[in-house]
């Protein structure tokens, strides 16, 4: 589930349940079949938005979380699903945070997600459909599972980073704040 916001031509959160069984069961091949969301009725951001831009079309939802099914597997490529980012950050500082939400999935089963860009006035714009490059992005993740609750934040700028993931956690109010 998203919320697109038309202004920024890109989503303002995707919201989603990654299960730590999918997660370990899934091998759905990456598709890279990026187009734009067909249920974005003013018309998504495209590809040729970001070619030439410098800037990776960035999955809020990973790909990586969706290798259950091949259905979510090309979904997760709707444009309503990227974000710009540079590639130092998607390939690096991102991806990492990606790849410790599924090992915690596999750990407590089954965990909510909240992640998206930290859109404000006056960004960087990129392409003709003029899509808002954000300064940084955000994940929540949350155990409601239990036996307790807990939950995390997270905000983490876009640009390059060897800083250990859990150097970029916050409180819940903190991202909220943001």
């Amino acid at each position: 589930t998203l919320c697109y916001s038309e202004k920024h031509e890109q989503a303002m959160w995707v919201a989603y349940t990654l299960n730590g069984k999918k997660v370990k069961t899934g091998n759905v091949e990456r598709t890279n079949d990026y187009r734009p969301d067909p249920d974005i009725k003013t018309g998504s951001a495209t590809s040729s938005d970001y070619r030439g831009s410098g800037y990776d079309r960035g999955h809020l939802a990973p790909a990586g979380d969706m290798a259950w099914s091949p259905i979510t597997m090309s979904e997760s490529f709707f444009m309503s699903n990227m974000s710009p980012q540079l590639s130092d950050f998607n390939r690096g500082i991102w991806q990492s945070l990606e790849i410790q939400f599924r090992k915690w999935a596999i750990i407590h089963g089954e965990l909510s997600i909240v992640t998206g860009p930290i859109l404000t006035d006056r960004l960087k714009t990129i392409g003709r459909n003029k899509v808002s490059v954000p300064k940084y992005y955000y994940k929540v993740i949350l155990d409601h599972i239990g036996p307790e609750i807990n939950a995390l934040g997270f905000i983490v700028p876009n640009e390059k980073s060897f800083d250990p993931v859990m150097s970029f956690a916050v409180s819940i109010d903190k991202v909220e704040e943001k």
